[in-house]
């Protein structure tokens, strides 16, 4: 990796530049390189990332003839036979054709050196700060604070969830190979675990493009490209902080990688290590009642003192008492309650907002050439993630009768209901757990006659984990400790001899054996998830057209996925409960192809038609379990004068069900939901697979313009359209959106309301659901207890209409020895449309939160000069109101970034950087949130201001 600095200017000086400053050798003939420009190059790369940047937007490729050798194409030009053979091209993503150059579809390309400059120091971090990227699902700081509606991140990953489209419908690649499931349904990518010093660039394909990649890529694509060339060492060391201390971030990199006359090899390793954020040091993520932001108190009415409660059929259960403080439960009389006051307990004290991360990460990449005409490559990718959280408190439900010796009635009842939380007798419960990713890729490529060549690949990807929640209550012995049943002799506990629970003092006098013996209580869930990828794939010219050789690729494959899970709990058994494993799999078979005519080029361009290329892709797809499905992709580029092109799409994608909604398992389990005001209602939640689902559908259409003046040199502006309509989306609507399961009128269709005190049918049937041995916590409550019925399980049932404009400007210009960029990239949503069921309205969700929002932006400038640079960003996400009106304000927060890499002296290889994230400290906009929260944690966070050195020396 060397250092470039070329400005803007004709294309033959550039590559000159390059080529001095590379030492490589680069092979191109005049006529490639007449009337072309280049927008220069800053920073340091590879010879295969600098050749790319420097070529972008050029039209032409660049193939790698040999180790040390690489020839600039034009693609649209047909190969003669006086060439040399090219065994290895630098593909672009977008694109099956290999050497095709800018396709049709917008690219979004974040540079290795970007990554740099803006100080992010994961994978995550850079694709987090993109403006089409959402942080609703796959995000650790969204899970657990209010803005992941899914509920599937169990595991602390981080994903990618472009247009807010789900995590599930955006496909991630590393090197173009898939990644293994994460999450409960091993339904998205975890870029977690992906080590950052082996970093190439990230190609982020905005367009649907399952007529390419297959499954998923419905938001978009995102492909990881890796090193995979590289001599020398490289060290990076990288140190960062909150401001006011709470969570730091410690890194470690080391790269090795050496060239020989065939081949080359290249090892990384990187070592993450993140300190949990605690909800105490933010007080909008750790204070329920947010009356002092001029929002509403949100703590719940289970406190301690506790509440006694009644069961209102209509509404779910309603304080009438409170348990007056300052005593310990041993005098109390039945005057000393207080009628028709409440005790409240704050929900959020004590657990985190992110949790302890620790991450393991290598990559092993190894090329070689098999003769002239034969080339193979092999990698191997390992991560391990190990993380640990604190849960909020611990809340329930205790049904107390007079066998309790502290039992006190205000009313001469026989037994009562209290809402009580263990905040100050028991520690928050505790999850820890680990993850760990393999990913291993052989292939070859050769050369077979003409410019045909083929590629052939086996790929092996896979994701486990082992999630475990502990000091959690185990239902059996609670209902022991309190009496409300007789001494269990399968447990060593007498409440007789050892004493029992006391829920009713004012002030914390349990004793702790007594609460040590309540609190054993836990929850296991393992997971592993494979993809297995057979590819092969043939591209070349077919025949000359007027402006270039038609070229088309094809192939095919296989590929395999299986999913298992097991969960496992103490909760409500005298003994653990080992739940039997869910173990599903499903063979793939496709095959794809894709066509690229260029109609007008450089040889026959005429006014209004220097460029004209059409492209056309296929991809068929046969599911043993679901059928199959077609989905065709149609794009066109048409450059109408030499300073513009335009680019258009129209594609359809789709997203298999994964394995886990087709097939999982039914469960059901108590939850209580509100219901209104401070209100609640137990309600029963069923869950479950559904193996008569279809895939989802999507169309997609783009289109777009580029603008690069001639007379304002290093000047482009970009601004494309898009469209996806989403049908038979596969979700749980009341699942992901469990709050407003009974008061939101979209989910009527999901829900039944019961009455079992008063109603015969509807107590059988809470009843049923009871007596299942896959109901969790089916002895917590009585039947009589519950006032609704909700159906979460897998349906077809839901479509989202999404529509914006992407904007992007980029300015480079030097001034003698000083270089300045600019940058601006806006993303602009006009719609988000969601109709939750065939037969419900449609629903603008846009401008909502833990929804998408209309406008997001990020900018900035960078000064260069020598071995110093600087650079300032603004990060900008505009205002919005929640569902009562209520304005959230915009939010605008600023990244300052400091490098000094001297090329020569002493220091020449060593790069020294220090970045400040959230310079000024903004705390996000104030949303009054029912979980009581006091942000919008799907587009927000509180991290504040957090600073970061970072040394980097190449060896």
């Amino acid at each position: 990796m060397r250092a470039y600095d070329i400005p803007t200017g004709g294309l033959a000086d550039g590559l000159a530049a390059f080529t001095a400053a590379s030492g490589a050798k680069i092979l191109y003939g005049a006529e490639v390189t007449t009337g072309r420009r280049t927008q220069g190059l800053r920073g340091r790369y590879t010879v295969d990332n600098g050749l790319v940047e420097l070529l972008r937007g050029t039209g032409l490729s660049v193939r790698r003839a040999r180790p040390d050798v690489w020839v600039v194409v034009d693609p649209h030009q047909t190969r003669t036979s006086a060439e040399a053979p090219t065994l290895e091209e630098v593909v672009v993503t977008g694109s099956l054709i290999r050497g095709a150059g800018d396709g049709p579809s917008p690219v979004t390309v974040i540079r290795r050196d970007d990554m740099e400059r803006a100080g992010h120091g994961t994978v995550a971090q850079a694709l987090a700060a993109l403006p089409q990227n959402f942080g609703g699902t796959g995000n650790e700081g969204a899970l657990g604070n209010g803005g992941d509606r899914s509920g599937s991140n169990g595991n602390f990953a981080s994903g990618v969830n472009l247009r807010g489209l789900g995590s599930d419908a955006t496909l991630v690649l590393i090197n173009g190979r898939r990644m293994g499931g994460s999450g409960a349904f091993g339904d998205f990518a975890d870029i977690s675990t992906i080590p950052t010093i082996a970093i190439s660039r990230i190609d982020v394909l905005l367009d649907g493009a399952s007529a390419l990649y297959g499954s998923d890529a419905i938001g978009g694509v995102v492909n990881v490209i890796l090193r995979r060339d590289y001599e020398g060492a490289e060290t990076r060391v990288r140190v960062g902080r909150t401001w006011d201390g709470p969570s730091g971030e410690h890194q470690f990199g080391q790269s090795l990688g050496a060239r020989w006359t065939s081949g080359s090899i290249l090892a990384a390793y990187e070592y993450n290590d993140r300190e949990a954020l605690p909800a105490s040091d933010r007080r909008l993520a750790g204070d329920a009642d947010l009356r002092w932001r001029g929002g509403s108190d949100r703590r719940l009415y289970y406190a301690a003192p506790g509440n006694i409660v009644l069961l209102d059929p209509a509404v779910g259960y309603l304080p009438a008492y409170a348990i007056p403080g300052g005593q310990d439960g041993t005098a109390l009389q039945p005057s000393d309650f207080i009628a028709g006051a409440v005790n409240y307990g704050n929900q959020r004290a004590g657990l985190n907002v992110l949790p302890r991360q620790t991450r393991h990460s290598g990559f092993l990449a190894l090329n070689q050439a098999l003769g002239d005409r034969l080339h193979s490559n092999a990698d191997a990718r390992f991560g391990r993630r190990d993380y640990e959280t604190i849960s909020a408190p611990l809340i329930t439900v205790l049904n107390v009768t007079r066998a309790n010796p502290y039992f006190v009635s205000p009313v001469g009842a026989s037994a009562h209901t209290i809402a009580y939380s263990f905040a100050n007798e028991l520690p928050n419960p505790v999850t820890n757990g680990h993850v760990e990713s393999l990913g291993l890729s052989l292939g070859l490529d050769g050369d077979l006659f003409s410019d045909w060549r083929l590629s052939t690949y086996v790929a092996y990807a896979s994701e486990t984990g082992d999630n475990l929640a502990t000091g959690q209550l185990n239902s059996l012995f609670l209902r022991e400790a309190l009496g409300a049943t007789p001494d269990n002799p399968a447990t060593t506990y007498s409440a007789a001899r050892d004493g029992y629970l006391n829920p009713f003092a004012g002030i914390p006098v349990n004793d702790p054996a007594t609460l040590a013996f309540i609190s054993q209580g836990w929850a296991r869930s393992e997971f592993e998830t494979t993809t297995t990828t057979y590819n092969l794939q043939v591209d070349g010219s077919l025949f000359d057209l007027p402006a270039g050789p038609l070229r088309l690729a094809l192939g095919g494959g296989y590929r395999q996925e299986t999913f298992w899970r097991r969960i496992s709990n103490f909760s409500s058994a005298a003994t653990p409960t080992i739940g039997a494993p869910a173990d599903f799999d499903r063979d793939v078979a496709f095959g794809f192809a894709e066509l690229r005519a260029p109609l007008f080029g450089p040889d026959n361009a005429r006014p209004g038609l220097r460029r004209l290329e059409l492209s056309a892709a296929l991809r068929f797809e046969d599911y043993g379990d679901i059928g199959s499905t077609t989905n065709p992709k149609l794009g066109l580029i048409w450059a109408p004068a030499q300073d513009w092109i335009v680019r258009a799409n129209y594609g359809s994608s789709f997203r298999a069900p994964n394995l886990r909604e087709l097939h999982d398992p039914a469960r059901q389990s108590p939850t209580f939901i509100a219901s209104g005001g401070q209100a609640t209602t137990l309600s029963m939640i069923l869950y479950g697979g559904n193996p008569d689902l279809k895939p989802e559908e999507a169309d997609t259409w783009t289109a777009g313009a580029e603008y690069r003046p001639a007379e304002l040199e290093g000047l482009t502006l970009t601004a494309n359209w898009f469209r996806t309509t989403f049908d038979s989306r596969i979700g749980q609507p009341t699942s992901e959106n469990t709050a407003l399961a009974l008061s939101d009128p979209s989910y009527t269709a999901f829900v039944r309301r019961v009455d079992p005190a008063n109603n015969a049918a509807d107590r059988d049937a809470v009843q049923e659901i009871l007596d299942r041995p896959s109901t969790s916590l089916g002895s917590q409550y009585p039947a009589t207890a519950y006032g609704a019925i909700v159906d979460a399980r897998w349906v077809n049932t839901s479509q989202v209409d999404v529509e914006g404009l992407d904007l992007g400007v980029r300015h480079a210009v030097a001034y003698g020895s000083d270089r300045l960029e600019t940058t601006l990239n806006l993303t602009y949503l006009t719609r988000y449309d969601v109709q939750t069921t065939p037969t419900s309205p449609v629903v603008s969700r846009l401008d909502q939160p833990a929804y998408p929002l209309s406008l997001r932006g990020r900018g900035g400038l960078t000064w260069s000069r020598d071995a110093w640079s600087a650079s300032g960003h603004l990060n900008y996400v505009g205002d919005y109101a929640d569902l009562t009106g209520r304005r959230i304000g915009a939010w605008l927060t600023a990244d300052a970034h400091l490098r000094y890499a001297p090329t020569n002296g002493p220091l020449a290889g060593a790069t020294v950087s220090l970045t400040v994230q959230n310079l000024t400290d903004q705390d996000p906009p104030f949303y009054d949130a029912i979980e009581g929260v006091g942000y919008d944690a799907a587009n927000a966070d509180v991290r504040g201001r957090f600073i970061a050195v970072q040394l980097k020396r190449a060896w």
